[in-house]
């Protein structure tokens, strides 16, 4: 699990059948005080979070339920 803030989408012009209709984002992880942490993550949107908001990213097994 991941805490990240959202900093962006992605524009696809090719996806996965399964992604299709489906919003991509830019997300920046960060620390549980609220700091930018190294890097970025790429995830798709199933709740409609919206720019600057906080998120919890999950992966694995928890992601496909």
């Amino acid at each position: 699990m991941i805490l990240a803030r959202v900093v962006g989408t992605v524009v696809a012009t090719r996806k996965d059948p399964r992604l299709e209709g489906k919003k991509l984002l830019i997300l920046k992880p960060v620390s549980p005080d609220g700091k930018d942490e190294a890097g970025y993550v790429v995830a798709v949107d199933t709740v409609g979070a919206g720019f600057r908001e906080k998120v919890i990213v999950v992966s694995g097994s928890s992601a496909r339920m």
